[in-house]
Order: C-alpha cells, then structure tokens, then sequence
C-alpha cells in the first residue's frame, strides 16, 4: 500500500471515528430527529434490525474489535428514541445462559467482530472487545450452542496496554 493510500485509509478512520463521537450523537433530538437524522449525524449502521412493532435498532459497533458498539433505536414512526453504548457492564449482565438465542443477544450487545467455531465443543464463540469495570481491555467470548442458545461466556482480560494490535 502506498503512502497515498495509506493517508486515504487513515483519513477515512478519522472520519468514522468522528462520525460516531459525542458531536454527532449531540445533535440528536429523542422525538424529534428521525432515522434519517441518524444516519446523517452516524453514518451507515454496521447492522440493521427490524423489530415485529415497525421500529428499528441501528447497531454501530467500532471495530474490528473495538470496545464500543452504539445502538440507535428507532421507533415505528421513524422517530429516533435513544442511542445506548451495549458493550456495558449493565447490558452484559442480561446475558442469559441456557435460554438466550442468537438473535436476542444481537439485539442486546450487537453484532460480534469475529465467530469462531468450536467443533469439539459443537459450539462457537461470538467474539467481542469490550472494556471492563476496571478499564482494562477484555475478550469476552459468548459460546453458543448448535441449537443457538447461549451456553456460557468466558472473559479474558488482557494486560494493561494491549489492544490486540487494534485501535480502540
């Protein structure tokens, strides 16, 4: 990759960095701004969920791997509601094991970055970033079963510094 591109590629970060920060998100009226406004302010969503009422959930997660993932609630008039951080402390202890599906952890913390498959286990890892209590940087790996159901979490918490070679 060129030096030009590599500006490009930086640049473009740049702008979806900020995209997503507080400036963005400050110019959202709950009632008042609508999915368009969203997007404008946001950008395209990483993931689109239509609920069975006509609203929507916008996820916005910062990745490859990143610790954050927005997501922005639309209701079925097209009126922005809320915008919530999900890889929280508060969303990650509704992970309910033995009883969650696939799809309802989705609308819970959103999308993993990366799912790797267990066939011993005959289960797979749906992999998320996320930064703990403590403020350290930690894998958590939801495990889902062949049926999928949520059959347990592992948290791995990294040593103080270490992104896993990616950006938060």
């Amino acid at each position: 990759m060129g030096i030009g591109a590599r500006l490009a590629a930086i640049a473009g970060a740049a702008v979806l960095v900020a995209g997503c920060g507080a400036l963005g998100m400050a110019r959202l009226e709950p009632g008042k701004s609508t999915e368009a406004d969203v997007r404008q302010a946001l950008g395209a969503p990483g993931k689109v969920y239509p609920r069975p009422d006509g609203s929507r959930q916008l996820a916005y997660p910062r990745g490859p791997g990143g610790t954050q993932t927005h997501m922005a609630f639309v209701a079925p008039d097209g009126r922005f509601v809320r915008i919530e951080q999900v890889l929280s402390a508060e969303h990650l202890a509704r992970i309910a094991t033995g009883s969650m599906t696939t799809e309802q952890l989705e609308l819970l913390i959103g999308p993993p970055w990366r799912v790797s498959a267990f066939p011993n286990l005959r289960q797979t890892a749906w992999e998320y970033v996320i930064e703990d209590t403590w403020g350290y940087t930690v894998d958590l790996s939801v495990m889902v079963d062949e049926r999928g159901i949520v059959a347990g979490t592992v948290y791995a918490r990294r040593e103080r510094g270490d992104h896993g070679g990616m950006s938060r």
